[in-house]
Formats: structure tokens, C-alpha cells, sequence
């Protein structure tokens, strides 16, 4: 059978990278990505599952040297706005407690996180966007305080 023009553009396999987890917190499933690294000129977007666990999911502070995108999506079909969980966002010195579906844009160089998610009900669809063409490349805050590590 001939490859037809277009079809390395259309992704339906999932990324090769382990589950990411603690214990007794939620999971993350890699769904897909797609970026420069396995397609030329793509820039990166990452989709993966939230999936239930009491404790929370923690990922640290950091900056990005391009702006990015994320997205934390509800699934409960009565109220898609209901994330099913609580998020807790750090945007520089800011605290941001969320319960319901968001989008959080970063502009390049601006510290965010360390986000934690808890008390995860329900699925979440996790999307994250960023402009850049191979890897995501993060900028670690080493320096931030440790009640917010």
C-alpha cells in the first residue's frame, strides 16, 4: 500500500515514556505527543490522563525559555466545568486553588508551579502546549521556597 502524503502528520500512537505517579496519588497516562523530536517542525503538545488517587500529584516550579499552554479538562458529562479534583497552581509568588476545567497560559520565563493536584474523583484530560520545536527544555527553580517545593 502507498503512504499517502499527509499521513505522518496524523498521530494515534501513544508516546514512548512511562506513567508517571506517587504513591497513592494520581496517575498520569501518556495519551499522545507530538513534537520536532518525531516530527519535523511540530511543536510540542503532550495529552495524557489524570486518573484517580487521594493523595496528590505534585510537579515542581520551573520556566520555559517559549511561552506554553496548559489545559486540565473535567470529564463528568452533568458538568464538563467540573474538574473532578483540586488543583493547586503557583504562578511566581501567586496561589491559584482551582476546581474547575482551566486553561493557564505562561509566558516564556515566567516561573509556574509547582502544581498539585488532589482529591482526583474522576478522569482529567491534561494538555500541554508549547512552543518550541523538539523537546520541552524546563528551566528548574532550584531557588524556590521550600514551602512551595
Amino acid at each position: 500500500m502507498t503512504e499517502k502524503k499527509w499521513e505522518k502528520y496524523i498521530l494515534t500512537e501513544p508516546p514512548k515514556m512511562e506513567p508517571k505517579s506517587s504513591p497513592d496519588g494520581p496517575k498520569m497516562l501518556p495519551l499522545l505527543m507530538q513534537n520536532g523530536a518525531n516530527l519535523d517542525g511540530a511543536f510540542h503538545v503532550n495529552c495524557m490522563w489524570v486518573t484517580p488517587g487521594p493523595n496528590p500529584g505534585i510537579f515542581e516550579a520551573h520556566s520555559h525559555p517559549y511561552d506554553e499552554m496548559i489545559g486540565f479538562v473535567g470529564t463528568n458529562p452533568e458538568d464538563p466545568y467540573d474538574l473532578g479534583a483540586e488543583a493547586t497552581l503557583w504562578i511566581e509568588d501567586e496561589k491559584y486553588v482551582i476546581t474547575r476545567s482551566f486553561l493557564a497560559f505562561f509566558p516564556k520565563g515566567v516561573v509556574h508551579c509547582p502544581l498539585t493536584v488532589s482529591n482526583v474523583r474522576r478522569p482529567i484530560l491534561l494538555f500541554d502546549i508549547q512552543l518550541c520545536r523538539k523537546r520541552p527544555e524546563f528551566i528548574w527553580a532550584k531557588d524556590s521556597p521550600p514551602a512551595r517545593r
